[in-house]
């Protein structure tokens, strides 16, 4: 078995002081049983992180209520099919970000401004990947792991007119006005993702942040599905309507291309 008795995480990178030592135990657990053997019992446990007996047993106890950890056929423990699912989502996730990379760093490197990568999530388009251009003026609100909300900006607008679940969740919830022209009715918002999905993209003008406009086009998968959206974004006056054309189609072959290499069916 693997060492796991460190947290998870350096010292250099965490603040200790935000530590849940909860939290780091129970990954110390989570990467005991992910660590070949196909289950594991509790003193094996115990053994290799280091912790107690007592402690390790509330915290399998917890990670079977959450639906993370098992007992297996042999009354040992193991990782859940719901663990499965999550390291398979991660995987995507990040074959896609290395996919996207090369679109990102062109977009930025052609246009100056800073290209992103969303992924939807339950809490909204999660920020995965982003590449900044050589403009001064850059989008300082939105980083790597920034969640923002489906009826705002680019990316998540885009999610949710190509996904149902997604727009109804966003149409059946209050929303946040952000700017005086963030659309916040049910009439107006059906209304703007018929538009995105009729043009196959959006020009997002300072719904989220004043100055700040972005243009964003979807991303497809296997089966045709929405996976993810690439977003070009900067200064409101650098999206004027001569430079705005050559951005839409920019961020649209960039999706295009991605798409394809995902695997995407042929538009038809």
């Amino acid at each position: 078995m693997k060492d796991v008795t460190g947290p998870a995480g350096s010292a250099d990178e965490v603040d200790p002081r935000n530590y849940v030592a909860s939290v780091i135990k129970s990954c110390n657990v989570v990467e005991v049983l992910g660590g070949g053997d196909s289950e594991y019992s509790l003193g094996e446990i115990a053994a290799a992180t280091g912790i107690g007996k007592t402690t390790v047993h509330r915290l399998l106890s917890s990670l079977q209520m959450a639906g993370w950890v098992e007992r297996g056929p042999r009354d040992g423990y193991r990782l859940s099919i719901r663990m499965l699912k999550l390291a398979h989502a991660s995987q995507r996730q990040f074959s896609i970000r290395n996919e996207a990379l090369p679109h990102l760093r062109s977009l930025a490197g052609h246009f100056g401004d800073t290209a992103f990568l969303l992924v939807p999530s339950d809490e909204g388009a999660v920020v995965v990947e982003m590449v900044e251009g050589e403009s001064p003026l850059k989008v300082n609100t939105v980083t790597l792991g920034t969640v923002l909300p489906y009826h705002v900006a680019g990316g998540p607008t885009v999610m949710a007119a190509w996904d149902d679940t997604i727009r109804e969740r966003v149409l059946s919830a209050p929303r946040k006005r952000y700017t005086d022209k963030t659309d916040v009715t049910r009439d107006a918002l059906e209304t703007k993702f018929a538009r995105i999905r009729e043009q196959g993209y959006v020009f997002a003008d300072e719904d989220l942040n004043n100055g700040v406009a972005v243009v964003s086009a979807p991303v497809f998968g296997p089966t045709g599905a929405l996976s993810c959206t690439l977003s070009l974004g900067g200064a409101a006056q650098g999206f004027g309507p001569d430079r705005l054309d050559h951005i839409v189609t920019a961020v649209r072959e960039a999706c295009a291309a991605l798409s394809e290499r995902l695997g995407a069916p042929a538009p038809r």
